[in-house]
């Protein structure tokens, strides 16, 4: 015990304790790995973590930010490596330059000291140092933004693919908050690649250069050495720092979950102030900034066990090894090197090859600590690769969601139908809207209506109608292929054939105009040949000609969500609907804010512009405008019938 006591003594306890914290590390790893019982195969491959399958998702990401060989990414590519080579040879100029001038200030040597100390204060290498660090700063930066700017195109152009935007929120369940990977993450990840490019570039020069010059000088034998300890020490650290690529998944994933409840306080702001639910919300946000809170404590604590650990190995036995092997061709008495060398030529010897090995050790160093770079990497990739994988399996028609249980419909007697996403088959006519023996389900596997089979033609008005939940607004999803065909065959117009006027319309950012053209471009409706006179007249026959009186022109931009009162809303949308003229309308409860009167002259516009209309409505008055209604019971059954003098009006 006395021999142990008296081995940890103030010089090498700090060395002791790393090793102790790497052990209590190890340890912890292997309870965590014991505890969490059963796992799957699915959630060890997708595990974030530097290996085989990293380095394959990143080498895909990195094709997208360098689709080829010569483009600017690639130039910006090698103006940082020629600047990283440029510093290096600056360091060394220095290293050589400032042990000549110790040199002369040992000796005494007044004429070499001012000769050198003139080189380094009026040579040009100052503003060169200057120079060089400022571009390569501006190279980082370039290249970041560039990274960003590709990878950002190529997944916007993928998630605002058709309704790939949809499907991700309503029909996939795999990605929780896909606005924070599109812009947090994609930001986070193309930094950490890029200063990982600069962390490894300039320590790898520096390795070779300095193994070159101290080849030469002090033989192979030392900077072999050195690459030994960087492979053990190296190995050691990775195995240590498996859990920071988890670790940073689920931060990500809890800081996505905090900025949704943020951002969905915001978005029903006036529906929870009139409930007066501001503390419910404020428990809600607490418990989930709770959960990010708590993680963080986790990885902080974690960083700061492997922030020991890395110094310890990385930096201050690096440096011990570095004087070790420096010191054999001194120390070593015999050695021919320095048999006839004087006190002068030792010491200028010693600093030189002593400075290039300490920064050898340096740059072995800082690759070692790369490596904790490079785990946390692996966080970012795995999530983008995520990302990248769910658009791409949504864009080919497959999604992935959390089926309901069927065990209470059986218990009631409800037979389970076997549902197969996209079995259905759709064809594209005009002037027709033909159900064929279709299941009206949702994407959760609700059967609503087990055969659903009705024929509209164009001219014809339906009136959609039943109690909530019995599947007016899924019919309607189906017709626009927001939700897939579980079976039987859809005939109907193509998508922009089809147009969908909601209760509470969407009001775009831009202009007056973009809210009676949207989604058209300005240059589209010049394509048209429509003439903004032409949009006057629509805003007339909703009689919403007063705004753009009030407005004074067309391109005033407002924030038309606060500006426009419920009614003005509604009545733009039907503005927007007689721009486009479909061939069929669906509305959906779109003029329950408007009066009798104006309701019943939209109707009644939409039958002479030949727009066909498929309405769900509560009002009597709106069933005069109908030749069809579709009822729905809400238990599976329906009735589509034509509308009489016998057929008996429902609604207020």
């Amino acid at each position: 015990m006395a021999a142990v006591s008296k081995y940890f003594t103030a010089k090498n306890s700090s060395i002791a304790g790393g090793v102790l914290l790497a052990l209590c590390i190890l340890k912890q790893r292997r309870r965590g790995g014991k505890s969490s019982g059963y796992v799957d195969k699915a959630a060890k491959k997708d595990r974030a973590a530097v290996d085989y399958v990293f380095f394959l998702r990143i080498s895909k990401i990195l094709r997208i930010m360098v689709p080829r060989w010569f483009c600017k990414e690639t130039g910006y590519l090698l103006f940082i490596a020629a600047m990283l080579v440029t510093r290096t040879y600056c360091d060394v100029w220095m290293i050589q330059n400032g042990t000549m001038i110790e040199s002369a200030i040992i000796v005494r040597n007044n004429a070499d000291f001012k000769n050198y100390l003139f080189k380094v204060c009026f040579v040009t290498v100052h503003f060169q140092f200057a120079l060089v660090n400022n571009l390569l700063k501006l190279g980082l930066n370039e290249l970041k933004l560039k990274f960003r700017e590709r990878l950002t195109k190529h997944l916007y152009d993928e998630y605002l693919k058709g309704y790939t935007y949809y499907k991700m929120g309503n029909l996939d369940n795999r990605i929780a908050n896909a606005d924070q990977l599109l812009t947090q993450d994609v930001e986070k990840f193309c930094n950490s690649v890029v200063d990982l490019y600069s962390n490894l570039s300039k320590p790898l020069l520096d390795i070779g250069l300095y193994i070159f010059k101290l080849t030469s000088s002090i033989g192979a034998q030392g900077p072999s050495s050195m690459m030994a300890y960087l492979l053990i020490s190296g190995l050691f650290l990775t195995r240590l720092r498996k859990p920071i690529g988890k670790m940073t998944v689920i931060e990500q994933r809890y800081e996505g979950e905090y900025r949704y409840v943020n951002s969905r306080l915001i978005t029903n702001s006036e529906e929870i102030a009139f409930y007066n639910g501001n503390m419910r919300e404020k428990q809600t946000i607490h418990s989930t900034f709770k959960k990010l809170v708590d993680h963080l404590h986790k990885f902080i604590f974690f960083r700061f066990s492997m922030g020991f650990v890395d110094s310890m190995v990385a930096k201050y036995m690096a440096t011990v090894v570095g004087y070790l092997v420096v010191s054999r061709p001194f120390l070593n008495l015999s050695d021919p090197r320095h048999m006839n060398s004087t006190q002068a030529e030792l010491m200028e010897d010693y600093y030189q090859s002593g400075r290039m090995l300490l920064s050898l050790a340096q740059a072995l160093g800082r690759i070692v600590l790369a490596g904790r770079d490079m785990t946390r990497l692996s966080g970012f990739t795995m999530r983008i690769t995520e990302l990248r994988k769910v658009l791409k399996e949504l864009n080919s028609g497959k999604y992935e969601r959390t089926m309901v249980s069927h065990q209470n419909k059986e218990s009631l007697g409800v037979e389970r139908v076997t549902l197969v996403p996209g079995s259905g088959q759709i064809i594209n006519v005009d002037h027709i809207i033909k159900f064929e023996h279709t299941p009206l389900a949702t994407p959760n596997g609700d059967v609503l209506i087990k055969d659903l089979t009705f024929e509209v033609r164009s001219g014809t008005n339906v009136l959609v109608c039943g109690p909530n939940g019995c599947g007016k607004s899924s019919l309607f999803r189906v017709l626009g292929e927001l939700w897939p065909l579980f079976g039987g065959q859809l005939t109907k117009p193509e998508r922009g054939k089809l147009f969908y006027v909601p209760q509470r319309p969407y009001m775009p950012i831009g202009t007056l105009r973009d809210q009676v053209i949207y989604p058209d471009t300005y240059e589209e409706q010049k394509r048209k040949g429509i003439s903004d006179q032409v949009l006057k007249e629509y805003l007339g026959n909703v009689q919403l000609g007063h705004i753009l009186d009030r407005e004074g022109t067309w391109d005033t931009v407002q924030d038309w969500m606060d500006v426009l009162s419920g009614g003005e809303k509604q009545r733009m949308a039907m503005a927007r609907l007689f721009y486009h003229k479909p061939q069929f309308a669906i509305l959906d409860e779109c003029t329950s804010a408007v009066s009798v009167d104006v309701e019943d002259f939209i109707y009644s516009h939409c039958r002479t512009v030949g727009i066909s209309l498929f309405t769900v409505s509560h009002r009597k008055s709106l069933w005069k405008h109908h030749e069809y209604y579709l009822h729905m019971d809400g238990r599976g059954n329906y009735d589509f019938k034509p509308i009489t003098e016998e057929t008996i009006e429902f609604g207020s």
